[in-house]
This record gives C-alpha cells, sequence and structure tokens, in this order.
C-alpha cells in the first residue's frame, strides 16, 4: 500500500481479526482506480498526501475519516475526498471494502487553471464530505462505480481505446471540480464574460475536424478559457461544448457503423464505441438513439438491406 499510494503507518486495532487484505489495482490514464480492504478493523495515518488527490467510496462498512479540521463518518451513503495538504487520519471497520480513485494534484490543478482561465492563487481544497445518495455529487459516485462494474464484466481490454479512457477521466476530474463544493466554488458560480463569435466559429470548426478533443482542447484552440467557452455555446448555441461534442462523436460512430457494414469489416459496435470516446455501451445506444433515432444493430442492419 505504501508502494502504490504513499508512506504511512497502519495499525491493527483488534488481534482477534487477522489481516486479510484485498486490493486490486486498474490504471487508467491520468488516474487509477482501486478497490482495498482489511478484513479486520485499522487504524491509518498516512500524515499528508502532497502529490495527490483520494476519493475514498465506500461500498460496504465504515470508516471515520479525518482531514485536517474536518471529521465525517464515511460509509455506503457517505464518500470523502481527501486533499493533498490536509493531514488524514482515518479508522477503518472490518468490513468497509472501498473504491478508491487516485487522481494527482497536477491533474486536478490544471484543469481548474483550464476553467478559471488563469492559475489558482491558493490549494484547491475540497469539501472532505462527498454525498453518494443526495445532491449534485450522487450522479458522479455512480459514474465512479459504473467505471468499477463495466471493468468487472467487460475486462480492461477496452482500455487501450485512449479517446474513451480520455473522455471518462476529464469528465470525473471536471466533475468533481464542477459539483463537489471547494474554496474556488463561488468563483465558478460568477458569470464568465461569454466568447464572441470568431472564437466560437474557430472552436466549432476544430470539433469539425476531430470530435476526440477535450472541452479543454477546444477552449485552448480558441484562445479561451473553459467558463468562457461554456457561456458562449450556453447564450449562442443553447447547448454546452460538451453535448455538441457528443453530437458530432454519435454521427462520427454512425458513419463508421455504415462503412463497417458494407466493407464486412470484424470491428465490432463496442469497437467502434470505445474508439470514439464512449465507455459505457448503455449510455452509447441511449444517446445514439436519442440522436439518430434507432439503434446502432438497427443502423448496421439497414445498411446492408440499402446496399
Amino acid at each position: 500500500m505504501s508502494r502504490v499510494f504513499c508512506p504511512h503507518e497502519l495499525e491493527p486495532l483488534d488481534t482477534r481479526q487477522p489481516l486479510h487484505t484485498v486490493h486490486n489495482l486498474v490504471k487508467l490514464g491520468e488516474t487509477a482506480l482501486n478497490y482495498l480492504t482489511y478484513g479486520s478493523d485499522v487504524m491509518i495515518l498516512p500524515g499528508s498526501l502532497d502529490r495527490f488527490y483520494l476519493v475514498q467510496l465506500p461500498l460496504t462498512g465504515s470508516a471515520l475519516v479525518t482531514s485536517g479540521n474536518e471529521s465525517v463518518e464515511s460509509n455506503p451513503c457517505s464518500a470523502v475526498i481527501l486533499n493533498p495538504d490536509e493531514r488524514i487520519r482515518m479508522r477503518w471497520s472490518g468490513e468497509s471494502g472501498q473504491l478508491l480513485l487516485w487522481i494527482p494534484r497536477r491533474s486536478i490543478e490544471r484543469r481548474l487553471t483550464e476553467i478559471l482561465g488563469e492559475a489558482p492563487k491558493q490549494p484547491l481544497r475540497f469539501d472532505v464530505e462527498l454525498r453518494q445518495s443526495a445532491g449534485m455529487t450522487s450522479a458522479w459516485c455512480t459514474m465512479l462505480k459504473d467505471l468499477a462494474r463495466n471493468i468487472d464484466e467487460n475486462g480492461i481490454d477496452w482500455l487501450r481505446f485512449r479517446p474513451a479512457v480520455s473522455s471518462l477521466e476529464d469528465c470525473l476530474i471536471r466533475g468533481l471540480i464542477y459539483q463537489q463544493p471547494h474554496n474556488y466554488s463561488e468563483r465558478l458560480l460568477k458569470p464568465a464574460l461569454p466568447a464572441h463569435s470568431r472564437q466560437l466559429q474557430r472552436a466549432l470548426d476544430y470539433i469539425d475536424c476531430s470530435a476526440l478533443v477535450t472541452v479543454a482542447d477546444i477552449a485552448q484552440h480558441a484562445h479561451l478559457s473553459v467558463r468562457a467557452l461554456e457561456e458562449g455555446f450556453r447564450k449562442h448555441y443553447g447547448t454546452t461544448p460538451m453535448l455538441y461534442l457528443r453530437g458530432k462523436r454519435l454521427d462520427q460512430a454512425r458513419s463508421a457503423i455504415v462503412a463497417n457494414a458494407l466493407a464486412g469489416s470484424p470491428e465490432t459496435i463496442t469497437e467502434i464505441a470505445f474508439r470514439h470516446g464512449f465507455n459505457h455501451l448503455g449510455r452509447f445506444s441511449a444517446y445514439y438513439r436519442e440522436r439518430i433515432g434507432e439503434s446502432p444493430s438497427d443502423t448496421a442492419r439497414s445498411a446492408v438491406l440499402s446496399a
């Protein structure tokens, strides 16, 4: 555990319960997803994490987590996020089995800079408690659990489709910044000056060249902050850059499905979805039907019949 995360003290609290540690790790791109249980009551003293943020999402059991001056009882209704510059003390119950999302500090700080349009002057500090069952963060927690379920059911072979992985990680990290309260939240609520039409056209042209980009890539190309780009899309197009980007990816996925069906290509619809940045097949099918008006498999069959 020290090699995976950071040096720390681990103290078993009940000698009648032998440690029965289970640790699974999947490295994504920038981030890493872990499952961890100790099988016994333990005290964990890592000090400060320094280089990374850590989301701890209990699936079973509970943990008492103290980060800085804030203490939270963590359980399947309430997760936590640990800030890198605060001293941490944790007591995990023997039944505690948790999903852990490891996020490098530089990955969060880079995205905050892109959103604000300038480097933050103070470290980003999240509120420690992250609600699993209510509020804005409940959907974020569901997305993280869906990722773990996707890996359990489909393995890790799909991680070779880098657009899908990059899109997922960007969504997870930006979702935390927008949905979990922190010391920059009030600033994010203030309206940004929207982009002018020339900058927005640069953004649209960039998306048309390749939809396999992130919102930050688009903002950088258009010489805008992410917030200004979002405000410009909202004002001029009544949508968000992410929704516009998703529509373009769906159109490109449809073209690939048709071309593959006509050519008799062995590439599957699942592989096409991953290649175009979609990492959740159920959502891909739902988005596809909403935009195209039919399922991906119906598109493939229609292409063959009309050939």
